[in-house]
């Protein structure tokens, strides 16, 4: 059962998702306010990320609430504290992300936001496979992913749906939580869609996507390095690993979302015997 716990000297908390689970991993983040909601939807895609690899470790955050531009910066190192106190009882190990840096949150105990890029890559690249064709729909030029997806076909087009509709063998997508909605989603023909960052679709856009023949990597295996990375593995074990997942879970076709889902919840059921509820998709 997903738990909160709150921080005695700041206004932060932390959100576990599997208590019996031997290590926790997870986001750190600071904001003026930080979204329960949100942070418990990241805390469930770490938590599909360690279980479809078939890892005794689950999702777990910590938050702090407070505003970057104040006066007062105290709060972070206080937060800091407090965190790496928190982390060494419950074997917590995170990725900075929102707000603050590896080199406030604590560096023992959070991969900074570059390891976390370079994780990110080395897992969506092995989930492209022999793909001809990719075109990357983001707002940046991405040299370093252009540069590991090697010797393709490769376009950057700011441009989603134009990229949804480009009859691309690989789409990946950089984008916002929920940027693959339904509505952009419709007429799309791309054969293979990866997103590069956490919770990037709704259910209803997996929906059309799969009506559309479109096969969605979930991304708690594509967009899953900085958790792996979090839990010590450098970019060539994430990158064996998830191609070992991805091999496991071949020939679903359009299912293979779903079919990934039960197959992290069948690892789930030997940590606990009551499943978070819900799966990693953006609300």
């Amino acid at each position: 059962m997903t738990t909160e716990s709150k921080f005695e000297s700041v206004d932060g908390y932390t959100i576990v998702d599997v208590a019996e689970a031997s290590s926790l991993v997870g986001p750190i983040r600071t904001a003026k306010k930080v979204l329960q909601r949100t942070t418990i939807d990241l805390v469930r895609h770490a938590t599909f990320t360690c279980a479809v690899h078939g890892l005794d470790a689950a999702g777990a955050a910590a938050a702090l609430n407070h505003d970057r531009a104040s006066d007062d910066q105290s709060p972070i190192a206080a937060f800091a504290d407090e965190l790496a106190t928190w982390a060494n009882a419950h074997s917590f190990s995170g990725s900075v992300g929102l707000g603050i840096g590896a080199d406030e949150a604590g560096p023992a105990l959070s991969v900074s936001a570059d390891a976390a890029g370079a994780a990110t890559i080395a897992s969506a690249v092995a989930c492209a496979g022999g793909g001809a064709s990719v075109v990357i729909a983001s707002e940046s030029e991405e040299v370093d992913l252009v540069s590991a997806l090697g010797n393709v076909s490769i376009e950057v087009q700011s441009d989603l749906s134009a990229a949804l509709t480009a009859g691309a063998d690989v789409v990946m997508v950089r984008g916002k939580t929920a940027v693959l909605d339904h509505a952009v989603l419709d007429g799309t023909n791309a054969k293979l869609i990866i997103g590069l960052q956490p919770l990037t679709i709704t259910p209803r856009g997996l929906a059309v996507a799969s009506r559309a023949g479109a096969i969605v990597v979930p991304d708690f295996i594509s967009a899953a390095g900085p958790t792996l990375a979090a839990l010590g593995n450098d970019t060539d074990q994430i990158r064996e690993m998830t191609l070992a997942v991805a091999g496991t879970l071949t020939g679903h076709g359009v299912d293979l979302f779903v079919k990934a889902c039960e197959h992290a919840e069948t690892h789930l059921r030997t940590l606990t015997d009551t499943l978070p509820f819900g799966r990693p998709l953006a609300a």
